[in-house]
């Protein structure tokens, strides 16, 4: 199913590139994770495209997958979430919404597949350089790694760097969630690496890990890719 969610996507960005805004491209985004949840090794592999429509209306279609081994529950797993999302925006604030599609899927089939339709609404709002940024989801109480909302703030030091702590209301409680991104000039802005932590309970926290991100767009600073199309 996400399998053809995930080319669905690409051949969707491929066929709206020809109707975005006036110079303005859609922006592809590639990120590759990985670290330890709690004691078992993660990964993660998402997809992200951007697509201007009008100077205020955006559009946004992702398929994030996490890939789980040794779970003391459902052991080897993977749980993927596909999105399509509009946004309308202001010179200081963005509101969102859409639809979406979660699957637990076990690798040995051990466990019979879910899959929950979701809808999603996300609010930001700009002062200088800081974003404060609302994010809310219908999931199920079934998907343990699921966060149904998070509140946080994001802070952009300088041009290359991006701080952000989260609150997020998680299956078992509230968790916090500590990211940190570098995205150098010398790769034209168009790769950025970096760490995140997150804290909880439940068997997925806490994590650690790493990630890199490749974006297949154009020279900008980090905060205004972000403003741009997040």
């Amino acid at each position: 199913m996400m399998k053809h969610l995930y080319f669905a996507a690409l051949l969707g960005g491929a066929l709206v590139s020809t109707a975005h805004a006036d110079g303005e491209l859609p922006n592809f985004e590639l990120a590759l994770g990985g670290g330890i949840a709690k004691t078992e090794p993660a990964f993660n592999i998402d997809l992200t495209i951007n697509i201007p429509i009008t100077e205020r209306f955006s559009s946004q279609i992702n398929l994030d997958s996490d890939y789980v081994f040794n779970d003391t529950v459902y052991e080897d797993y993977s749980m993927s979430e596909f999105n399509a999302i509009g946004f309308y925006r202001r010179d200081d604030w963005r509101l969102g919404a859409g639809l979406g599609l979660l699957e637990k899927k076990s690798r040995d089939d051990s466990f019979t597949t879910e899959r929950v339709g979701i809808a999603r609404f996300l609010a930001s709002y700009y002062w200088q350089d800081v974003t404060l940024d609302w994010q809310y989801a219908n999931y199920n109480d079934d998907f343990d790694r699921a966060v149904s909302m998070e509140l946080g703030a994001i802070w952009y030091p300088d041009a290359i760097r991006r701080i952000a702590l989260y609150a997020e209301d998680q299956v078992k409680g509230t968790g916090w969630r500590l990211e940190a991104f570098i995205q150098p000039e010398k790769r034209r802005n168009q790769l950025a690496y970096g760490a995140i932590l997150r804290t909880g309970e439940g068997d997925s926290f806490p994590y650690a890990g790493l990630e890199v991100r490749y974006f297949f767009d154009r020279t900008m600073t980090v905060k205004q890719r972000d403003r741009s199309f997040h």
